[in-house]
């Protein structure tokens, strides 16, 4: 075996059962992968199947969500458990364990552990799972409760499941909020005193324990702290003592949607939040198995991080969402080659709208139960010409050449990398600079010819007698029609984050999509005072509504003392010195501006991509100057594009 990793990928033995290294995959699943059907359809258990192949130790199966949730299944339904007996045999195939999740979602009837008065700050209340009116359960409906989550457990346990992963993490559940002092005010067994705090849960893994034998592992996803009010960090060292012998593995989550699933706004790459928690509880003497999860990708990292005896395990979810062949990079010791999560939470949706699975930067999620049927193997080598050098472009000339195919990239500026150039400069992209210098590594390392400084031509391509031309020559700003907007102080955005000391004190960014919101805050880092005008709602800010990712961007933009958004105007004019604009009442107003960003979207480039065709035998047009939208929709286009030659 390659020791480059060896303590991640080394056996961990709990108990008499044997897991095949220190990476588990936690509960997590792309949502919008299953469809309504009453069974884990083919979509979801080849999913969980690759996910076991891609090196994961554990996957967790997101199946009985107790009193509602996203994924019901009949389990008492024999037809359903032969598809359920099918999904945990494809997991063994791979020397994998399966765990089933058995979420406990707030009691239909509205009981929790202790009575829970309405809240006066309904945003506080929303964030942090305080929804008000319920009841306390009394101690016989908690015990049937008990005995109904270990009998799902048991029926689990003999359609062929290892394993049972109970979340307890942030306000989701009975037994999360017995643990926290907010939450539990009661005065019997169950409340007061850590040991009282700690029953409950005690006695859910007890009961499990009992039903499906002591080498059924229990894995118990819990938020390392909790905000002010709640238990705390010391607190939970003393939790994980009273928990030995009952909890087989400890799954340390963030106090919150957020820092549970970190993006560049709230983390920093060598520092994961979670880390700190399994140190604690290492450092405490706990015999307990520890995982931390959120951020955790870099193989060489987690590696540091198993060998110093930070933690036992590590625990992910998009790092293997990301990568399909992450478990083989670990074992071949590549860890420059694993393909870096730009954290944009996609795979968890939007808030609102329509659900489909999908990864930024993996263009098979959520289509790789038939990409192979998808897909033909090229019947010769090619010779292809890919014009522009953006995320896109060179996407697509890393699959053409994967596929043996003889590529040549044509870039008219100095380097690549396109619009995530603005990456190398705000502190908080990170996450997408290491993407786009990870494909740059991957356009040499194919094989690729690179002609830098090159603006292609139809002729020119014509004259090489290519096989095919693949286009994706991008975006071009879009400029609103306002009066002035045409002045020499108004800027775009990609033209800011490469000149921002050339920018005045007073800078005016029009426009409260994402790219409006991101320049806005790399401005406010660099010191500017900025005032961002916005069409939209304060709630619209930021662009679409990822799940976790939008709540840690509103954050990051909400401490900046000198980033003032004005929403709900109209940009009527530019002038030096000042915009003016009329507010959501009608009324004329007007900003000091030294200089003016306008953030208002992007033209694909279409007329200077259609120049080329004719000038190959086949013609392609993909990524933005087709259809201009996101990281996610230029990897998928430029995988399809390139794996049709």
């Amino acid at each position: 075996m390659n020791s480059k990793y060896s303590h991640l990928l080394s056996p961990i033995r709990i108990g008499n059962v044997v897991l095949k290294n220190r990476m588990i995959s936690a509960n997590a699943l792309p949502h919008g992968l299953q469809g309504p059907e009453n069974f884990p359809a083919d979509p979801m258990v080849s999913f969980y199947a690759n996910l076991a192949k891609n090196g994961a130790a554990a996957i967790t199966f997101r199946g009985c969500e107790l009193h509602g949730g996203r994924h019901m299944f009949d389990i008492q339904d024999q037809g359903v458990q032969l598809y359920l007996v099918q999904l945990a045999e494809a997991v063994h195939f791979y020397g994998s364990k399966a765990s089933v999740a058995v979420n406990i979602d707030s009691d239909p009837e509205g009981y929790d552990i202790s009575d829970v008065p309405v809240p006066d700050a309904p945003e506080r209340a929303e964030k942090y799972r305080l929804t008000g009116g319920r009841k306390e359960i009394s101690v016989a409906r908690l015990h049937k409760l008990i005995d109904e989550i270990a009998k799902s457990a048991e029926l689990y346990h003999s359609l062929g499941f290892d394993m049972v992963n109970i979340y307890m993490s942030y306000r989701s559940s009975i037994f999360a909020n017995s643990l926290s002092p907010a939450m539990n005010k009661r005065k019997d067994k169950y409340g007061g005193s850590f040991e009282n705090r700690a029953r409950a849960s005690i006695e859910l893994c007890q009961a499990i324990k009992k039903a499906c034998g002591q080498d059924f592992l229990i894995e118990a996803q819990v938020s390392g702290e909790e905000e002010p009010g709640g238990y705390t960090l010391d607190d939970l060292v003393k939790f994980t003592k009273l928990w030995e012998g009952s909890i087989d593995i400890l799954q340390l989550r963030g106090w919150d949607g957020a820092t549970s699933h970190p993006t560049g706004f709230n983390s920093q790459k060598k520092y994961p939040v979670t880390l700190r928690y399994a140190q604690a509880i290492k450092e405490g003497g706990a015999r307990i198995i520890t995982a931390p999860i959120g951020g955790f990708q870099d193989l060489d990292l987690n590696e540091e991080y198993i060998a110093s005896g930070k933690t036992d395990m590590i625990a992910m979810g998009r790092a293997f969402f990301c990568d399909s062949e992450y478990g083989k990079k670990a074992y071949e010791g590549r860890g420059e080659d694993v393909v870096p999560c730009i954290r944009c939470n996609k795979c968890h949706g939007p808030y609102v709208g329509h659900l489909t699975a999908v990864c930024s930067i993996n263009p098979i999620v959520g289509i790789g139960h038939k990409v192979n049927r998808m897909i033909d193997a090229p019947a010769a080598s090619k010779k292809v010409a890919v014009i522009g050098g953006g995320p896109a472009g060179m996407k697509a000339a890393i699959v053409a050449a994967e596929r043996g195919h003889k590529v040549t990239l044509y870039e008219k500026n100095f380097f690549l990398g396109g619009q995530l150039r603005h990456s190398d400069y705000a502190s908080f992209k990170w996450p997408l600079r290491d993407f786009k210098d990870y494909l740059i590594r991957q356009v040499n390392k194919a094989g690729v010819e690179v002609l830098l400084s090159t603006e292609a031509t139809p002729e020119m391509i014509k004259a090489k007698e290519y096989d095919a031309v693949l286009v994706a020559t991008g975006a071009e700003p879009n400029i609103p029609d306002i009066p002035g907007a045409d002045g020499d102080n108004v800027w775009t955005p990609l033209n800011v984050y490469e000149n921002e000391k050339a920018l005045g004190k007073n800078v005016v960014v029009i426009g409260g999509a994402q790219i409006g919101m991101e320049t806005g805050m790399y401005l406010a880092e660099k010191g500017h005072k900025v005032t961002l005008l916005s069409r939209r709602k304060n709630k619209d800010l930021g662009g679409e509504a990822i799940v976790h990712y939008h709540e840690a961007f509103r954050i990051a933009w909400e401490s900046m003392d000198n980033l003032t958004r004005i929403t709900e105007v109209t940009t009527t004019g530019i002038s030096k010195g000042k915009v003016t604009y009329t507010d959501g009442k009608g009324k004329p107003q007007s900003v000091k501006a030294d200089n003016v960003v306008i953030c208002g979207g992007m033209n694909p480039r279409q007329a200077e991509a259609m120049k080329f065709y004719g000038s190959a035998g086949r013609f392609f047009i993909f990524g933005d100057c087709d259809s201009v939208g996101s990281v996610q929709t230029c990897m998928r286009s430029a995988f399809a594009t390139a794996s049709q030659i």
